[in-house]
C-alpha cells in the first residue's frame, strides 16, 4: 500500500513537474539595480531590521526579477553583466512566504533563498535593498499579482 502510495506522489510530482516545464514564464518585475547584504541570524522572535546591517556596505550588486511560472514565482538575482544566477527564492502555495519586509525601513527586505546541492534542498537568509522606494514597493506589488493572479497558462 505504502509503495502505491509513493508511486502515486511520485507520479504526481513528475506531473507536476512537467506542467511547470510546460509553463510560459511571466516577467511581473525587473530592476538594475538590486543590494545584496549577509545578515546576522535572528536572535530571536523580533523582526528583522535594516539599521543592524551596514546598508551602505552591500556585499553584491545586480539585477532582480520576479518570474511568474504557472503557479510558482521565482524571485531571481543575477548579475547585471552577464545574467548568470546568483541566488533564487520561491514563492509557492503552501509554503512560507520567502519575503519577509524588515521593520524600519520600506526599501529593505530578507529573502529566504533556495538551492539544490546534491539532491539536498538548502536555506540561507539574506538581505536585500532597492535604491528608491518605489522599487520596492513595485517589488512587493509583483509578488501579491502573482499571489492574487497566478499565471497557470
Amino acid at each position: 500500500m505504502a509503495e502505491e502510495e509513493d508511486h502515486c506522489h511520485n507520479q504526481t510530482q513528475q506531473q507536476r513537474e512537467e506542467a511547470e516545464e510546460e509553463a510560459v514564464e511571466l516577467m511581473l518585475f525587473h530592476v538594475n539595480e538590486c543590494y545584496v547584504y549577509l545578515i546576522p541570524p535572528r536572535k530571536t522572535a523580533a523582526s528583522y531590521r535594516a539599521d543592524e546591517w551596514d546598508v551602505n556596505k552591500w556585499n553584491w550588486e545586480g539585477t532582480l526579477k520576479v518570474v511568474s511560472k504557472g503557479e510558482e514565482c521565482i524571485i531571481r538575482l543575477e548579475d547585471k553583466n552577464t545574467g548568470e544566477l546568483y541566488a533564487r527564492a520561491f514563492l509557492r502555495n503552501g509554503e512560507p512566504h520567502p519575503v519577509e519586509p524588515v521593520i524600519d525601513s520600506s526599501r529593505y527586505f530578507v529573502l529566504r533563498v533556495e538551492e539544490n546541492i546534491g539532491g539536498r534542498l538548502r536555506h540561507a537568509f539574506i538581505g536585500i535593498g532597492f535604491r528608491e522606494r518605489t522599487q520596492a514597493y513595485d517589488f512587493q506589488a509583483a509578488l501579491y499579482d502573482h499571489m492574487k493572479y497566478p499565471s497557470t497558462s
